[in-house]
């Protein structure tokens, strides 16, 4: 039996991988092509809400989502495997269980932590990539604060991971009622927490942490990590080595870089091992083979990468949703050509939002800072919107307006948050 005509993988199921997979495969007909979506778990992350599991406000299957059931009855078939090899000139992908041919490719793989080379750093530091990772450090925070003695929580890397795991864990110990004997601490190389958002987000970050009780260092990169003989660590600043800082817990959210996957032959990478696309998320190289997320080195218009968030990672997705279907899926015709494309992809951020704890949330929305029940509501109405769109394979216009750039989306979508807002309020009074 012959393949259908053209065969779409997707590389990783995180947030830009399987909100591509479902959003694409309702503009493909099993008798023109198909959806391969690859992961080597069953289920697709909450990447965004693992600071909590890892402060034990949530548990690792509250942010797990089984990726059968989000694909359930459409037209994406799931391998779980891992990645072993793309070999790009043949069209060929070699997992860890079987090789699968190709007419159309998406590497959304995501990234690992870096370590910049600092001696002893990945040795003797936690790192908080994934749900697993979130479960072993709740474990290790759990037992230092049932300890007698004082302790200490150092985050390395003051980016929307460290400064999202230092608010949940100032939280979980603050319940614990130890706040007394275990602190937490965030160092930053660079001059400001949070680098690149908004001056006055940072502020109010800034305030809540410190409320928190929260110790905040910046422009102190680290120069060395040692073992402190079996108690915990010794972290070294770049000073000549005069400061140092001794952790119980030290956890490592200061960098990430791409995915390392062997690509033979090698293609374009940044330093950060990040794939180079050019503004059609595409290796220009391989005109077939696309790349999203974190893993991806997209540039705007002002030659500036896009940060590693989640909303890029989906923009992306979505942007691919529609052009693939249109350009690459030609009448059923194999061997046709793609056609040119010139919807470049653009995206400029509209809303930042954080999580600070268990129940905290700072943002910025319409050039204002929010915070509390209102920035608790879109974080809420934005998640939800997220897995409605998913499971739907973006058929909710409601919901998948947020996703739109157009003075149509907005309205959509303004509505939408109104509604969401009205039925919570409602369930909360009944």
């Amino acid at each position: 039996m012959s393949r259908p005509n053209k065969r779409i993988v997707i590389l990783g199921a995180g947030y830009g991988g399987i909100f591509l997979a479902t959003n694409a495969a309702r503009h493909i007909k099993e008798e023109t092509g198909e959806v391969i979506l690859v992961d080597r778990n069953p289920y697709h992350q909450l990447l965004q809400e693992i600071h909590l599991v890892a402060a034990g406000f949530r548990t690792a299957n509250d942010v797990k989502i089984p990726i059968l059931t989000l694909i359930a009855g459409m037209n994406i078939k799931f391998i779980q495997s891992a990645v072993k090899q793309i070999r790009p000139d043949t069209n060929l992908i070699v997992l860890e269980s079987t090789k699968i041919h190709y007419d159309v490719l998406i590497v959304c793989l995501g990234a690992s932590t870096k370590y910049f080379n600092i001696k002893g750093a990945e040795e003797n530091s936690l790192p908080l990539r994934s749900i697993t990772d979130a479960s072993l450090i709740y474990d290790r925070v759990n037992s230092i604060v049932n300890s007698d003695k004082k302790q200490s929580v150092v985050i390395v890397g003051g980016g929307a991971t460290g400064v999202s795991l230092g608010g949940a864990l100032s939280d979980f110990i603050n319940e614990s009622k130890k706040s007394d004997s275990v602190s937490v601490t965030i160092i930053e190389a660079l001059p400001t927490i949070l680098s690149g958002w908004d001056e006055r987000l940072v502020k109010k970050v800034e305030e809540v942490l410190r409320e928190k009780g929260i110790r905040i260092i910046t422009s102190s990169p680290v120069a060395r990590v040692e073992n402190a003989d079996g108690d915990g660590s010794d972290i070294y600043l770049s000073d000549d080595g005069k400061s140092k800082i001794h952790s119980s817990i030290n956890i490592w959210t200061a960098g990430i870089k791409g995915y390392d996957i062997p690509i033979n032959p090698e293609i374009e990478k940044t330093k950060d091992g990040k794939i180079i696309v050019n503004e059609f998320c595409q290796i220009d190289r391989y005109p077939n083979v696309f790349s999203i997320g974190d893993i991806a080195a997209v540039r705007d218009d002002t030659g500036k990468l896009y940060p590693p968030l989640a909303q890029i990672a989906v923009r992306e997705a979505k942007y691919l949703s529609n052009l693939i279907p249109k350009h690459f899926i030609a009448n059923g015709d194999t061997d046709a050509a793609p056609l040119s494309i010139d919807e470049k992809f653009e995206y400029n951020i509209k809303v930042q939002l954080i999580s600070l704890g268990n129940d905290d949330y700072v943002g910025f929305f319409n050039n204002h800072v929010i915070s509390g029940n209102l920035a608790r509501l879109v974080e809420e109405f934005s998640m939800d919107a997220y897995i409605t769109t998913l499971k739907s394979g973006g058929r909710d216009i409601m919901n998948t307006s947020l996703y739109g750039d157009d003075i149509f989306s907005h309205l959509v979508s303004g509505i939408t948050f109104a509604r969401f807002t009205f039925v919570k309020w409602l369930k909360d009074i009944a």
